[in-house]
């Protein structure tokens, strides 16, 4: 019988105590920024966004709203019985947002095999991405933002394939933009080769066109008939969304937060100093698409931190893979 050596049983207690030291980093960063939001005590005692739990209830019965392209929180709100009060609901989403940051450590943690890495990828993320202080519960976007962020640490293209199609099924349209964002970005990597370029991008639009059957195929058997997110934009009119831009020019620019556009020009910069061009110019793709989105809703900072959200974290972390510092200290 082969006893573990020494050298193994080292290498395991290490690799335990890092995922323990991530975790209660991520978690304690969580709950500080969670907590920190000024309008959750009044958001989980008002009837506010009452909607998606009402759909939750609804769910297999005919639906019309633009909303309801949003199955898979609901449908696991009814599966855990999270739907008997607005209140359990919104509960559910906050556990949700709160979890962002945990699990994202530990999926972090298995792409980097690198503590101080992962540690920094938490830190920059969890400082900078606004929404995970000032979310709004009740809306799929926790969910969301969790499917997105996981697929950018993923080596093997069928869990990518897997976490995008469920992240298809959590909020289609905001979804599909944040892939067409990441695509450009993942094209020109220069962390990965070329042919991993073309096969990952391929993937990444299988996801869209996939989630997207499943999603015609719900509509067909349970009856739905939904207005699309285009014609309600097309019903309110340019000058509507004009306006709104037009009384407050200045915080529809700083929507993502100071800290999210200095540390996302930073690291643009640091490419541009290496003579990534293309890489920088696709980075500044997804923002763009970003704030188009955000000019074309009325939801704020929740719309523009689902679409940037596997664009960012793919941006930070092929940031954090080109520290030169990473190579000296092996």
């Amino acid at each position: 019988m082969n006893m573990p050596s020494r050298a193994s049983t080292n290498s395991v207690r290490h690799e335990v105590l890092a995922y323990f030291v991530l975790l209660v980093v991520s978690f304690c960063l969580s709950i500080f920024l969670f907590m920190g939001n000024p309008w959750t005590a009044s958001d989980l005692n008002e009837d506010s966004y009452i909607w998606f739990v009402e759909f939750s209830r609804s769910i297999f019965q005919p639906q019309s709203a633009y909303y309801a392209e949003s199955i898979l929180l609901p449908l696991l709100a009814r599966i855990f019985g999270a739907t008997q009060t607005l209140l359990t609901y919104k509960l559910l989403c906050g556990l949700l947002t709160i979890c962002i940051l945990p699990i994202t450590a530990i999926f972090a943690q298995r792409y980097f095999q690198n503590l101080f890495k992962t540690l920094l990828f938490i830190v920059l993320f969890g400082l900078s991405f606004q929404y995970l202080q000032y979310y709004i519960l009740g809306f799929p976007d926790p969910l969301t933002i969790l499917l997105l962020s996981l697929t950018v640490f993923q080596k093997r293209l069928g869990a990518m394939f897997a976490l995008l199609v469920l992240a298809m099924l959590s909020h289609f349209s905001m979804a599909a933009l944040s892939v067409i964002g990441l695509a450009g970005l993942v094209y020109f990597s220069p962390n990965v080769d070329f042919n991993s370029h073309k096969r990952m991008v391929g993937v990444l639009l299988a996801a869209v066109l996939a989630g997207k059957a499943i999603l015609l195929t719900w509509y067909a058997i349970f009856h739905y008939q939904l207005v699309s997110r285009l014609d309600w934009v097309l019903g309110k009119g340019y000058p509507f969304f004009f306006e709104r831009y037009e009384s407050n020019i200045a915080g529809f620019w700083i929507t993502p937060g100071i800290s999210f556009l200095v540390l996302y020009f930073l690291i643009a910069t640091y490419f541009l100093i290496q003579k990534r061009y293309t890489f920088v110019f696709m980075a500044l793709f997804p923002l763009a698409i970003s704030y188009a989105a955000l000019f074309w809703t009325v939801d704020g900072l929740r719309v523009f931190a689902v679409v940037i959200a596997a664009p960012f974290a793919y941006f930070l972390i092929s940031f954090i893979n080109s520290l030169p510092f990473w190579k000296a200290s092996k």
